[in-house]
C-alpha cells in the first residue's frame, strides 16, 4: 500500500470527543504532531477477499487528493481493527455549526454561501475524475469545517466501504431525508443523486431547520418519491438576508433544480458552482468580519463550559469502541424506522441505552486488560479548548438513563429556560423520539415550570431512548454534570 500504515506508537493516546451528531476518537500523529481522526472497523469475522476489498478502497480513497476533501493520513492497523486516519477538522462538521445555537446564535449569510461553495467544489472534483466518484452520503455531519470554517467533504467511501459503520453507531437516524426519489426505489445510484442531497443541504443550512422535521417519519419515504420537498418556501427564508431580488430568485432557482424529481433535470455540480460563485461575490469584503463574528460568539459562548478532556492509552483503543458497540446493540430495542424505511441506510440503526453517569462522583473506567489494576490505568487529564465537548467511555458504570433523569429533576426544573426546553423537542421529534401529540401536549402546559414537568415525564414514559437523548442535550449544555471528575 502507498499509504502510510500507522502503528500504535505514532499515534500515543486517543481522546473520546462528543461532536454535535456522535462521538469520534482524536489523536496526535506524533511524526508530524497534527491532530487527526480515527475511524474505525473491525476485522473481526471479515473473510480475505473482504479485507483485500476494503484496503483497495482506503488505497483508492487515500490517493485522491483536492483542497476540498478531507485528507487520508494513513492506516491504522491491529490483529483486530483497520482505521482510517483522517485530518482534524477544528470546526466539527457543518451540523454543530446548523444546530449548535448556543454556539453559533448568529450564523452569517456570507459565511454560509462560502462553505455551500466548497461544497459544490468537492463535489465537481469527484464527479469530474474518470470514473466519477459519487459521494452518496451528502449531509452536514460529512461536511467538516477547518479552523477557518472552510469546508471539506468527507465519508466519500466506495464499495465495501459504503456498506459498514466506522467508529460507532450514529445516533443521527436522518440520512433518509437526504436521498433522491431513485435511490429510495433502488435504481442505481448517479451523480444526480449527490445534487440532490445537495439541494436539501442547501435550503437546510440556509434556513438552519431540519429537513421535514414536520412530516410523518413513517409517510416520509412516499411522500418524497411524489414529489413533497422541505418547507418553508425558500422566497420566505430568503426575503430578509439582504440580497437582491435577482440573486434570490437564482438561488431559488437552483435549489428547486436540484431537487427535482427528473434527474435530467438537476444540474451538474459544476453548474451548481457556478451560481454560488456569482452570489459570493457579493460578500467578498465581507468574510473576515464573518469569521470575527463566529469566533467571537463561540468563544463568549464556550468560556461558560470549561470541560476537562481525558486521555486513553492508544492500545486499548479497540476495547473502548467494541465495549460501545456490544452496549449499543444489546442495551436496547430497534429503531421502528429500521428496514425499508430506515432514516439512515448506510449505518446500523439501534436505539441504544448509553452508560450515562448520574450527578455523584465518578469512578475512572478501567481502560487495561487486567480489571484487578487502579482504574486510572494508561490515563492523561488534559485541560480541555475552549468550545471542545468531551467524555469519558464508560466502559464498566452501567446507569439507567430513566433513573438519571429523575434523580435529577429538580435541579431540570430550576434551570429550565424557555428556549432550551423548546430546542430539546425540536431535538427530540427530529430524532422521532417524541412525536407531533407529544410536543403538542408540552406546549399546552401553561407555564415554564408545569411545560418542564410534563416534558420529563413523557421522557420517562417513553423510555431509556427518549431519556437518552434529554442527558445528552442536558449534559452538553452543563445542566447535568456528566464528565469525570479529575481523579484525586
Amino acid at each position: 500500500m502507498n499509504l502510510p500504515v500507522i502503528k500504535p506508537r505514532d499515534l500515543n493516546a486517543y481522546q473520546r470527543v462528543k461532536t454535535s451528531t456522535e462521538h469520534v476518537y482524536k489523536s496526535t500523529y506524533e511524526p508530524t504532531g497534527t491532530c487527526v481522526f480515527i475511524k474505525l472497523l473491525s476485522w473481526i469475522g471479515r473473510s480475505e477477499r473482504d479485507r483485500l476489498e476494503i484496503l483497495k478502497d482506503v488505497e483508492y480513497i487515500g490517493r485522491i487528493k483536492a483542497e476540498f476533501l478531507t485528507e487520508t493520513i494513513g492506516i491504522f492497523k491491529t490483529s483486530n481493527t483497520i482505521g482510517i486516519v483522517t485530518e482534524w477538522m477544528a470546526n466539527e462538521s457543518l451540523n454543530s455549526l446548523i444546530y449548535q445555537h448556543d454556539l453559533y446564535p448568529v450564523l452569517p449569510l456570507n459565511i454560509c454561501i462560502r462553505i455551500l461553495t466548497d461544497v459544490a467544489k468537492g463535489l465537481t472534483f469527484l464527479h469530474n475524475l474518470n470514473p466519477p466518484v459519487k459521494h452518496q452520503h451528502l449531509k452536514p455531519c460529512n461536511i467538516l469545517l477547518d479552523a477557518q470554517y472552510r469546508a471539506k467533504l468527507s465519508d466519500f467511501w466506495l464499495s465495501e466501504l459504503q456498506k459498514v459503520p466506522f467508529t460507532s453507531v450514529q445516533d443521527d437516524n436522518t440520512s433518509l431525508v437526504y436521498l433522491s426519489p431513485q435511490r429510495l426505489q433502488k435504481y442505481r445510484s448517479t451523480t444526480a443523486d449527490d445534487i440532490y442531497s445537495f439541494g436539501i443541504l442547501l435550503h437546510e443550512t440556509l434556513s438552519r431547520k431540519r429537513p421535514f422535521h414536520e412530516n410523518n417519519p413513517m409517510k416520509l419515504e412516499t411522500e418524497i418519491i411524489r414529489g413533497v420537498r422541505p418547507q418553508p418556501n425558500m422566497d420566505v427564508i430568503l426575503k430578509d438576508t439582504g440580497l437582491s431580488q435577482a440573486q434570490r430568485r437564482l438561488l431559488s432557482r437552483l435549489i428547486n433544480l436540484c431537487w427535482h424529481s427528473e434527474p435530467s433535470m438537476r444540474p451538474t455540480a459544476a453548474e451548481c458552482l457556478s451560481c454560488l460563485q456569482t452570489i459570493q461575490q457579493t460578500f467578498s469584503n465581507e468574510i473576515e468580519c464573518g469569521i470575527h463574528t463566529l469566533h467571537k460568539n463561540k468563544e463568549r459562548a464556550s468560556q461558560h463550559s470549561q470541560i476537562r478532556q481525558v486521555e486513553f492509552d492508544i492500545r486499548y483503543l479497540y476495547e473502548s469502541w467494541t465495549s460501545d458497540s456490544i452496549r449499543s446493540r444489546t442495551q436496547s430495542a430497534p429503531d421502528e424506522t429500521t428496514g425499508a424505511n430506515s432514516l439512515c441506510p448506510e449505518a446500523v440503526k439501534d436505539k441504544r441505552s448509553v452508560s450515562l453517569p448520574g450527578p455523584s462522583p465518578l469512578n475512572m473506567p478501567s481502560t487495561c486488560h487486567d480489571r484487578g489494576t487502579s482504574n486510572n490505568h494508561g490515563v492523561r487529564w488534559t485541560r480541555g479548548e475552549p468550545g471542545d465537548h468531551a467524555t469519558c467511555p464508560s466502559l464498566t458504570s452501567r446507569i439507567n438513563p430513566v433513573e438519571t433523569l429523575r434523580r435529577n429533576r429538580e435541579i431540570i426544573l430550576k434551570s429550565m429556560t424557555q428556549g432550551h426546553l423548546n430546542h430539546l423537542i425540536d431535538i427530540m421529534r427530529s430524532k422521532c423520539v417524541l412525536t407531533r401529540d407529544d410536543s403538542e401536549n408540552i406546549c399546552a402546559e401553561k407555564t415554564l415550570t408545569c411545560k418542564t414537568r410534563k416534558w420529563l415525564d413523557t421522557c420517562s414514559e417513553k423510555g431509556e431512548e427518549a431519556s437518552r437523548v434529554a442527558l445528552e442535550n442536558l449534559s452538553s449544555r452543563n445542566v447535568i454534570c456528566m464528565h469525570p471528575r479529575h481523579p484525586a
